[in-house]
């Protein structure tokens, strides 16, 4: 009468061969090298975006108040066409 009252035993688990175990380790290695890639390319979009930003802000000085330009305070010399 001992087995009606006592819990019933847990099989043991099976044991893991190499090919399981080296398959897990290539799909970790995959899904590493994945979100490593996904991140690096939102870092480049931020970037992307950063320099675009920078550009617009700062464009105008590139192109009149160079420190290029010989007379860069003066502006832009005014001629007529014709």
């Amino acid at each position: 009468m001992g087995g009606v009252f006592s819990k019933p035993k847990m099989p043991a688990p099976e044991p893991i061969s190499q090919d399981v175990l080296d398959e897990q380790q290539r799909q970790k290695d995959e899904l590493a090298a994945e979100k490593a890639r996904t991140e690096q390319e939102r870092l480049d979009e931020m970037q992307g975006l950063q320099k675009r930003k920078r550009g617009q802000r700062y464009g105008g000085r590139r192109t009149l108040l160079s420190p290029l330009r010989e007379n860069a305070e003066t502006g832009v010399k005014k001629t007529t066409l014709g």
